[in-house]
């Protein structure tokens, strides 16, 4: 089984059977239970698609340029009301249930207490509240996505990372789902992080479920991140709802994926961000001259966090044990939800099926980010 890995498909393979016989519940498009068919809904973010929604806070409408002092007298009033906006945001969360992650001796995983958003986790290297990428001045946006140190780090080894074998049919389960996925993410990326003379620092995590409100966004229907504090947002009723309604093993193996996929997804916009790929993409974003050049910097983002999550994946496939049934689902129906064909009358703003799966397959046939430089990639590439 090592030899499985995830071909470059010229386009996305069409629904249908699976060896067995067996087709997943979730092979049409989008999720059941998710809008779909209606129209856009306004972005609030980045990450994978889920009923043609977006989840993580960016750029915005296309800005008219100004005279020097404007523009800094309008940054730095629009500091001020962050500021005020985040501290608010931050006290309506005191009530709400996370944990964060922590490496600890031996890089074994562990669960920290509840903590408050905003508040330095347990297990990072880094205790300053600054923004990740803030201490690279001499380096223009373009030079950091392009060629940041973190590219340079190597293949990505295994960690033994194992799925944890539990049913998604409650709250207490999922969350001790993700929390292992993610303390094997952390030992996972850390090194190469710090190979790419980059700070490690671990992401908050904070389960929530009906609605949430972060420093990012007043509020989201899925799963996403949020770089002002630096925490994965996960809503694990929406995993509940889709193992509940998984007949057979194959729509079960839908609902591990899609959790593993979320979960690695989100954690590649985590990477990005205390590298410093991610805000210094969002300061191209905001300098780009029209919405086209914006959007295609969305779809960079977005199909770069598909494959550092792939990546991971492939380097711990036989201890996870995405083999198999596992594997077959992951390439022929989860890469099938993460198309921009999802968002029906939406922008296209996270890649086409077709690019999310080249970038998938450079991830998990390659193990190295390297390989994830979706900046430097021809404007096809990133359809």
């Amino acid at each position: 089984m090592s030899n499985q890995n995830w071909s470059e498909p010229p386009q996305a393979p069409p629904p249908g059977p699976l060896p067995d016989g067996s087709i997943p519940l979730y092979a049409s498009y989008p999720l059941p239970g998710t809008p779909g068919g209606g129209p856009a809904l306004p972005p609030v973010g980045w990450g994978p698609e889920f009923g043609g929604q977006h989840h993580f806070q960016h750029g915005g409408p296309a800005r008219r340029r100004r005279s020097g002092l404007v523009r800094s007298l309008l940054l730095l009033g629009g500091v001020g009301v962050l500021v005020v906006v985040a501290a608010l945001a931050l006290r309506g969360e005191d009530n709400v249930p996370t944990v964060a992650p922590a490496t600890g001796p031996g890089g074994s995983s562990s669960t920290a207490p509840a903590s408050t958003p905003g508040s330095t986790p347990t297990g990072s290297d880094d205790n300053s509240a600054g923004t990740p990428g803030a201490g690279k001045p001499s380096q223009g946006s373009a030079q950091i996505v392009q060629a940041d140190g973190f590219y340079r780090s190597g293949v990505q080894r295994s960690v033994d990372c194992r799925e944890r074998q539990t049913t998604l049919s409650s709250a207490g389960a999922v969350q001790t789902y993700y929390a292992n996925l993610v303390g094997c993410l952390n030992r996972a990326w850390a090194p190469l992080v710090r190979a790419g003379q980059d700070t490690f620092v671990a992401p908050r995590v904070l389960f929530w479920a009906g609605t949430v409100q972060s420093p990012c966004t007043g509020g989201s229907p899925v799963s996403f991140y949020c770089s002002t504090n630096r925490t994965l947002y996960l809503k694990f009723e929406d995993d509940i709802k889709l193992w509940n309604r998984s007949p057979d093993d194959a729509s079960r193996a839908f609902s591990r994926m899609w959790a593993t996929y979320t979960a690695g997804h989100e954690f590649g916009h985590h990477l990005q961000q205390i590298t410093g790929i991610l805000p210094a993409a969002a300061q191209l974003e905001y300098d780009a001259p029209d919405r086209a050049a914006r959007l295609e910097l969305s779809r960079r983002i977005e199909l770069q966090a598909s494959c550092l999550g792939a990546a991971f994946m492939g380097a711990n496939k036989l201890s996870y044990g995405i083999t198999g049934l596992d594997l077959t689902v992951y390439r022929r129906y989860i890469e099938a939800q993460t198309g921009d064909e999802n968002n029906r009358g939406g922008p296209r703003d996270h890649g086409a099926r077709v690019s999310h799966q080249y970038w998938a397959a450079q991830g998990f046939n390659t193990v190295n980010s390297a390989n994830c430089n979706t900046f430097t990639a021809s404007a096809s590439k990133v359809s």
